[in-house]
């Protein structure tokens, strides 16, 4: 909230010399903005944030290359696992049509803050997760559709977490890639994992996104 101005008055006449430079107002002016008092409602100070990170391409194997199915269900698989190269999303992927049930996947978000993920499998489409995953300590999956043929792979999307809850898609104000404004989408979430970016730009590992939002 800005200084009133009974503040200001006295900032200013506190004494000679903060008269000679109007201090009071001064400091407002830097702190505030010089925003006056509004007669009904309130200002708020927000600051303007710029996350950049440099994300490799997505690919269906990049997170765990093909794992057998057996007759059972195997959980807390922790072999074989490389983790996101920067917090995003993962996905899985059968190796023919048909296969279902759901892969979860355990891990952390951007906080260090454990969360997992369910995701259930399409025959040999890949479907993306809806978090992001900063680490990947550990995946359940289904038991085979078809005997002693089912794999699945876990992939890296091409969706990128923001390092805050966006709790409104209005709160970003700018995105770009490779130096261009970016068509991409915002995903809002109450949780900072749900909160992701789809990049519209073909990553590679070295052209940046930039993204510009409220906090």
């Amino acid at each position: 909230m800005a200084f009133t101005t009974q503040e200001i008055y006295d900032l200013n006449n506190a004494m000679v010399a903060n008269q000679n430079v109007e201090l009071g107002t001064l400091l407002n002016d830097v702190l505030f903005g010089g925003l006056p008092d509004p007669a009904v409602g309130t200002i708020t100070n927000m600051s303007a944030v710029k996350y950049t990170v440099a994300p490799t391409v997505g690919s269906a194997t990049a997170t765990k290359a093909a794992f057998t199915l057996t007759s059972s269900a195997q959980t807390g698989i922790t072999a074989g696992i490389t983790n996101p190269d920067v917090p995003r999303i993962v996905s899985v992927k059968g190796n023919a049509s048909g296969i279902t049930g759901n892969v979860v996947i355990y891990g952390t978000n951007i906080n260090d803050e454990v969360i997992s993920d369910t995701i259930a499998l399409s025959g040999s489409s890949e479907v993306a997760g809806a978090k992001a995953f900063k680490t990947v300590t550990s995946i359940d999956f289904p038991a085979e559709t078809h005997a002693g043929t089912d794999t699945v792979s876990i992939g890296r999307g091409v969706k990128v977490g923001f390092p805050t809850i966006i709790s409104n898609t209005g709160f970003v104000i700018a995105k770009n890639f490779d130096g261009s404004v970016d068509a991409g989408t915002v995903t809002a979430s109450t949780t900072v994992e749900g909160s992701i970016y789809a990049v519209a730009g073909t990553m590679n590992g070295v052209k940046l996104v930039s993204l510009y939002f409220l906090v």
